[in-house]
């Protein structure tokens, strides 16, 4: 299963970077594996999402560790023609200094002919992970927070 991980310091507290990274609907605003999302209905644990190049929408759904410094996203399956995937993003929070620090992870799960490619799918996110990060660090250091 490829998995890639990346660590930024964020100028704001571990409560505030937390809230923020909580609300999935502020995926879209800095993360490149998000380019759409809304909240379902009624829910609140559950968006529907756009995965970039894709038309159709699919379900991702967040859980929340109940200690309150870890979240996650688990899409939901993705098929192709040679193939699935499921991707899951989980970010860790911990205060820092004046700050906090945040891991951030992203691990696919394949099946099918993807499992030959899964080089490419992580080679994809070690390209796009770090300027993700850089993007989170901008966005919340330029006063951007939950909504």
């Amino acid at each position: 299963m490829p998995q890639v991980n990346v660590s930024v310091a964020v100028p704001r507290s571990a409560g505030d970077v937390f809230a923020f990274l909580v609300d999935g609907c502020n995926l879209a605003r800095w993360h490149s594996g998000v380019a759409e999302i809304r909240a379902e209905r009624g829910g609140g644990e559950t968006y529907r999402y756009r995965f970039p190049g894709r038309r159709r929408e699919t379900r991702l759904e967040r859980r929340v560790d109940p200690r309150g410094r870890r979240v996650s996203f688990v899409g939901e399956r993705l098929w192709t023609p040679l193939g699935s995937q499921v991707p899951q993003h989980d970010f860790r929070v911990a205060p820092r200094g004046d700050g906090c620090h945040v891991d951030i992870r992203v691990s696919v799960r394949l099946w099918g002919g993807m499992v030959a490619l899964w080089p490419v799918v992580e080679m994809g996110w070690r390209r796009d992970l770090p300027e993700d990060a850089r993007r989170l660090h901008r966005v919340l250091s330029e006063g951007g927070g939950p909504r």
